[in-house]
C-alpha cells in the first residue's frame, strides 16, 4: 500500500485521525509549547500540489456492473477536475456502455439501494463516455501493473478522460462519488468481452470561489487535491500535539522531581505519560502525512497507519487506567470491601485483578488466575485490530471512530461495554461498607468523568451521523474525539500528579507514597512469590500497588 485511498468495490486491492506550583515549570512549558507550535506550523507551510491520486483495478461483470473509484469532498461552487487513465492488456470489445458517472452525496444512499445498474445511473449528475485506443508503445510503469511479459509485444489498450466535477450549483461543501460502470453487462452478459482494467484517477478540488452557470472549466481555476472535509484538520492536529506535549512535560517534571528528592514513582503516572506520548505521536504523524499529501496527492500510508495505531493505543491505555482505578487500584486495602476480594467467582477474580494489575499480568497473588490480565491484553489488541480494520475502508484519512464503517460501530459497542464495567467497579468501592464518607463525593465525580469518556465517543458519533450533513461529520468526530482524549489524559495526570492535599483521593491514595504498608515493598523472586509491589531501577522505585 502507498496510500490510504481505498475503493469500496474495486476488484483488486488499492495502492492508492499547571497543577504544580512554581512559575519556572509553567514558563518552561509555555516556551516549549510556542517552539513546538512554530515548528509544526513551519512543517505545515503551503507547498505546491497537484491532485489526489487513486490507483487501482476494476473488473466489471454482469453481476457487478459498477466499481466505485473514489469519494471526494469539494468546496462550495467548485468546478472540480477529474482525470481518469484506463489501460488493459486485452481489448474491451464493446465500450459503448462503459461510462464514468458522478453522484452527489445527497443521492448516494438511493444509488446504493437501487437494484439495477440502469436505475443507479438515472441518479447520476454527470455521465462521460469512455473510448479505448491501442497504444503500441506503453510506458514501463503501465506494463508493470499488468505483470504480463507479452504485453510489450502488442501494446496496451488505453483510454483517457479529463472532465469537470459539476459542483457549480452547490452553495455548501459536498461529497462526490465517482464510479466506472457498464450497464450493458447486466443485459447481454458478455463478461468475457470486458477485461480487467488498471486505472489512475486524479481528482482536484477548485477553490477560486468564482461562479459559473454551467458545467464548464473556469477561466482561472485554483486547483488543490486536498478534500474540503480536511479543512482545519491541520490546525486541530497542531493544537492536539501542543496540548499533549504540554502534558508530557508536566508529567515528566513531576516524575523527575520525585526521583530527585528520593521519592518513588507510581506506575499509573507512567502509564498516563505513555498515553500522552501516544496521543502526541498520533497527531504529529498525521501532520506529516497531511504535508506529504499536499505535496504528492498520495501522502504516506505508513505514517497514516501509525497515526491510527498510536491513537488506538492511547485510547486503550486510558480505558485500562480508568477500569483499574475505578475498581480500587491505588487505594489502600482498608478502603476496599473487607480489605479486598476473595478469589472465588469470575467477577471477584476480575475486580481483584483490576485492583492489582501487575499481579494479574504476571499471574501471582490476588491476580493469579484472574481474567483481568487477559482483559487488559484484549483491550489493547482489540483497539489495534479495529484501527487496522478501519484502514480497509474508503477513508482518505484515518478516522476509525466513524459509525459509517463496521470497525467504528464495533468500537462504539465495545466502549459502552467497558463503561458499564467501569461503573460496576466504582459501585463496588462506594457500596463496600468501608469507603470513608470524605471519599464519596470524589468517587461520584470520578464516576461521572469516567463514564463520560466511555460514552462520549458513541454519543458523539450517533449525534454526528443523525444531525450533521455528510461534509461536516469527519471534522466533528475528529475534533470531538481529540477533545475528549485530551481532557481525559489531563484529568488522569491531575489525579496522579497533584499534591497530597488536592482532594480526599489524594490524601488516601497510594500514589502519594504514604502509609506504612508502602514501605514493605519487595521484588518478585519467583513464580510462587507474593504480588510484586515495586520495581527497582537503580535507586528509582516504581510502585505497582
Amino acid at each position: 500500500m502507498v496510500s490510504s485511498c481505498r475503493s469500496l468495490e474495486a476488484a483488486a486491492s488499492m495502492r492508492c485521525r499547571c497543577p504544580y506550583n512554581g512559575s519556572h515549570c509553567c514558563g518552561f512549558v509555555v516556551a516549549w509549547s510556542h517552539i513546538c507550535l512554530v515548528g509544526l506550523l513551519l512543517m505545515m507551510s503551503p507547498t505546491t500540489c497537484e491532485a489526489k491520486i487513486v490507483l487501482g483495478s476494476a473488473q466489471l461483470t454482469g453481476e457487478k456492473t459498477e466499481s466505485t473509484l473514489t469519494k471526494f469532498a469539494m468546496s462550495p461552487y467548485a468546478q472540480g477536475k477529474a482525470v481518469l487513465e484506463l489501460h488493459s492488456k486485452d481489448m474491451y470489445v464493446d465500450e459503448t456502455g462503459l461510462k464514468l458517472h458522478f453522484y452527489k452525496d445527497e443521492d448516494w444512499k438511493r444509488v446504493k439501494k437501487a437494484p439495477t445498474c440502469a436505475e443507479k445511473i438515472r441518479l447520476a449528475r454527470k455521465s462521460v463516455p469512455i473510448e479505448f485506443e491501442l497504444n503500441s508503445t506503453p510506458t514501463r510503469e503501465k506494463l508493470k501493473r499488468h505483470k504480463h511479459n507479452k504485453s510489450n509485444e502488442k501494446g496496451l489498450w488505453e483510454a483517457r478522460v479529463e472532465t469537470t466535477i459539476p459542483g457549480f450549483r452547490s452553495d455548501r461543501p459536498q461529497y462526490w462519488y465517482i464510479t466506472l460502470d457498464d450497464c450493458s453487462l447486466e443485459v447481454y452478459l458478455h463478461d468475457a468481452q470486458a477485461p480487467k482494467m488498471e486505472y489512475t484517477l486524479t481528482v482536484m478540488d477548485e477553490t477560486s470561489e468564482a461562479k459559473v452557470n454551467s458545467d464548464v472549466f473556469k477561466q482561472e481555476p485554483v486547483y488543490i487535491h486536498t478534500p474540503a472535509d480536511e479543512a482545519g484538520m491541520s490546525r486541530l492536529h497542531v493544537v492536539t500535539a501542543v496540548v499533549s506535549l504540554g502534558l508530557i512535560l508536566l508529567i515528566s517534571y513531576k516524575i523527575l522531581t520525585s526521583i530527585s528528592t528520593g521519592g518513588s514513582v507510581h506506575a499509573a503516572l507512567l502509564i498516563v505519560l505513555v498515553a500522552a506520548i501516544c496521543d502526541a505521536c498520533s497527531s504529529i504523524f498525521e501532520l506529516v502525512h497531511l504535508a506529504m499529501y499536499e505535496e504528492n496527492g498520495i501522502g504516506n500510508y505508513t505514517l497514516d497507519a501509525l497515526s491510527a495505531h498510536f491513537e488506538a493505543m492511547s485510547d486503550s491505555l486510558v480505558a485500562l487506567v480508568l477500569l483499574s482505578v475505578g475498581s480500587g487500584w491505588t487505594l489502600p486495602s482498608d478502603v476496599l470491601n473487607g480489605g479486598g476480594l476473595n478469589n472465588e467467582g469470575f467477577m471477584n477474580k476480575l475486580v481483584c485483578g483490576l485492583r492489582s494489575p501487575a499481579a494479574a499480568l504476571v499471574g501471582v497473588g490476588c491476580g493469579g488466575g484472574s481474567p483481568a490480565g487477559f482483559l487488559a491484553l484484549a483491550i489493547i489488541a482489540s483497539h489495534a485490530a479495529l484501527a487496522q480494520w478501519g484502514r480497509t475502508y474508503d477513508e482518505d484519512f484515518d478516522c476509525y471512530h466513524s459509525l459509517e464503517n463496521p470497525p467504528g460501530r464495533v468500537l462504539m459497542y465495545f466502549r459502552v461495554f467497558l463503561g458499564l464495567g467501569f461503573l460496576v467497579g466504582v459501585a463496588s468501592i462506594r457500596n463496600g461498607g468501608r469507603c470513608p464518607h470524605s471519599l464519596l463525593p470524589f468517587l461520584t465525580k470520578f464516576a461521572i468523568v469516567g463514564i463520560s469518556w466511555f460514552v462520549s465517543l458513541p454519543f458523539l458519533s450517533t449525534f454526528v451521523a443523525s444531525a450533521l450533513p455528510f461534509h461536516r461529520r469527519h471534522q466533528a468526530i475528529s475534533a470531538g474525539s481529540a477533545f475528549a482524549q485530551s481532557c481525559s489524559i489531563a484529568s488522569l495526570a491531575w489525579m496522579f500528579a497533584a499534591d497530597s492535599d488536592a482532594s480526599a483521593y489524594h490524601r488516601l491514595s497510594k500514589v502519594q507514597g504514604k502509609g506504612d504498608n508502602l514501605t514493605d515493598m519487595t521484588s518478585m523472586r519467583g513464580a510462587g512469590s507474593s504480588p510484586k509491589k515495586a520495581w527497582m531501577f537503580g535507586k528509582t522505585k516504581v510502585r505497582l500497588d
